[in-house]
């Protein structure tokens, strides 16, 4: 007997004991690596097994998640082979697609439809004349049924059906069907766009505005055949509902929409009174901005709109796009920057500080004259903004205030240069001071004085500090000392426990701990059971982080100047 005449012996014989799918899932274990599909459908159509039967089904539905997805593919790729009856192929199709819920690959048996439908059109046919019937399970299968076939004209009847649920089977049809002429697709928009405009029902409507945007998506030219048309009757009086549909059209469809589109689907989705992240996921898959249909400012107004109606407050991660559009360009940052801190919007400001913590930490930004507000109390008031939200990042601060130093107003100049003394170099001293040494030697000379004079009056400073060490009077106590280390070894010892408790390698790794060296020693058992010595060079990685110095000299104002800085907002 042939190794192919076994398997089959022992499918046949696992169907016949009410064991074929647990039978074809020990294949699947054992690594029977074999083309199953078609091998089982040629068993199903000889009459030698019943691979669609209701046990069967019932036998998918009972198998666990993963044994399930051993053998869903094999399932889903026997679909096209099969010889039966649409009725028994139907509800296979659909046991599995059930049975893999909101799984990404969930609709390959749909796939596999589609083609079994190319294989037998005669009873393709059957489901559409069952659709138009009124059978539920035939409008289910029906829209797979008419991509196999292939057949515009038939399509047609549904779009030009009175019954709203026949025109819905169309339109969800319509654009997937293989080489349709520049006619066909115009007719298909026709009947679109009369549904779109008097919509005598919901799902067709949607189901419509989907098939619009695949249909021009597929159109090589720029011009999109009444496509203003259509975008001024969904913008015309829009539900949230049909805003959030267009946004994501303009994801699943890129090359859909003309660039009057997105910028009319921008304007109006910012009017939205729900759905605010839902809208915002779309608009940031379908970001690209490297095409030239997208405005940057009129993406910035959208995301403006969103940002504050957030529930939980927005991470960068989730405008990832956005985020590398910004920094892409020198002109859109400082853009960006200047809108969202003159606006004082809280949530506006501190997703501009969540930017910069996902970027360079010592990033540095500079407003441009054009994008800077004119008066100089606006100016004063961005200015304390950014010390406020972006206080933790001071290269980033002070290059945004010497910006302001240099293309500001003359009267916002003086308290700029005091918010550049105190809070920032009075804080921050290590990276800060370099920074504006390079700022010293600029061309221009505003800049040049305004650093210089900061790095005299730091320099007096430090030597004031320096010569109050000597004073015998600040000088803790030998008490006060050993409380202070003996507290500091308790708090430090209890951190650690803590991290070892929540490491999720401390129950894998063996935990050593080293008081000096420069190598690892261990003895590993190898697979013999003989042990062998593994010797690991050390190396060093350091991480600096520099804490405000006037949280600790004057946490109270410091905190409070900080505090004042977010929230304070321009008189009315």
């Amino acid at each position: 007997m042939t190794e192919n005449s076994k398997l089959a012996q022992l499918i046949i014989d696992g169907d016949a004991a009410g064991r074929l799918i647990p039978t074809i899932l020990d294949f699947e274990y054992k690594d029977r690596k074999r083309e199953l599909s078609a091998f089982l459908a040629e068993l199903h159509n000889s009459g030698e097994i019943a691979l669609l039967s209701d046990p069967n089904l019932e036998a998918i539905r009972q198998l666990e998640h993963s044994d399930f997805w051993m053998i869903f593919g094999v399932l889903s790729d026997a679909i096209e082979h099969v010889a039966d009856d649409y009725h028994a192929v139907q509800r296979f199709v659909e046991c599995l697609v059930e049975k893999a819920g909101n799984d990404g690959a969930s609709t390959t048996p749909f796939v596999s439809l589609v083609r079994w439908c190319e294989k037998h059109p005669s009873q393709a046919r059957e489901i559409v004349l069952g659709a138009k019937d009124g059978q539920e399970d035939c409008q289910r299968s029906c829209v797979f049924a008419l991509q196999g076939l292939n057949d515009f004209g038939c399509l047609v009847d549904f779009l030009e059906d009175s019954r709203a649920e026949i025109r819905s089977i169309g339109f969800r049809a319509l654009g997937r069907l293989k080489n349709m002429t520049s006619q066909d697709d115009k007719t298909g928009i026709d009947a679109c766009l009369s549904d779109i405009q008097s919509p005598p029902s919901e799902d067709a409507r949607n189901a419509a505005i989907e098939a619009v945007f695949r249909i021009w998506d597929k159109e090589a030219g720029k011009e999109k055949y009444r496509q203003d048309e259509v975008i001024q009757s969904l913008l015309a009086q829009p539900t949230d509902e049909d805003l959030v549909r267009l946004c994501a059209m303009l994801f699943y469809h890129k090359n859909a929409s003309t660039g009057q589109t997105i910028s009319a689907v921008l304007s109006k989705s910012q009017g939205i009174s729900s759905s605010f992240e839902t809208a915002s996921h779309w608009i940031e898959k379908a970001l690209t901005w490297k095409d030239n249909r997208w405005s940057f400012r009129e993406v910035v107004a959208f995301i403006e709109a969103m940002i504050p109606q957030f529930k939980q407050p927005a991470k960068s991660k989730q405008f990832h796009s956005f985020c590398e559009w910004v920094w892409e360009e020198p002109a859109n940052a400082s853009y960006l920057f200047a809108r969202w801190l003159n606006s004082g919007d809280f949530s506006l400001c501190s997703f501009l500080a969540e930017m910069v913590s996902g970027g360079d930490k010592g990033a540095a930004l500079s407003l441009l004259p054009q994008d800077l507000p004119p008066g100089a109390v606006d100016q004063v008031f961005l200015a304390r903004k950014c010390i406020g939200f972006l206080w933790l990042h001071e290269i980033t601060a002070a290059s945004i205030l010497l910006s302001l130093v240099e293309n500001g107003h003359p009267d916002a100049v003086p308290e700029i240069e005091g918010l550049l003394w105190e809070p920032l170099l009075l804080s921050y001293s290590s990276e800060l001071r370099p920074y504006l040494e390079q700022q010293a030697s600029k061309a221009s000379l505003t800049v040049a004085k305004a650093a210089q004079d900061l790095i005299v009056r730091h320099k007096a400073y430090i030597e004031g500090l320096e010569k109050a060490q000597d004073l015998s009077e600040f000088a803790p106590s030998n008490e006060a000392r050993r409380a202070a280390a003996i507290k500091d070894h308790q708090r430090n010892t209890d951190i650690q426990k803590q991290a070892r408790k929540t490491s999720i390698f401390g129950d894998l790794f063996h935990t050593a701990t080293m008081l000096y060296g420069r190598k690892s020693f261990n003895m590993i058992s190898g697979s013999d059971g003989k042990k062998f010595p593994s010797i690991t060079p050390l190396s060093e990685h350091s991480y600096s982080f520099e804490f405000p110095r006037l949280s600790v000299v004057d946490p109270v104002g410091f905190n409070g100047l900080l505090t004042v800085c977010r929230i304070e907002q321009r008189k009315k």
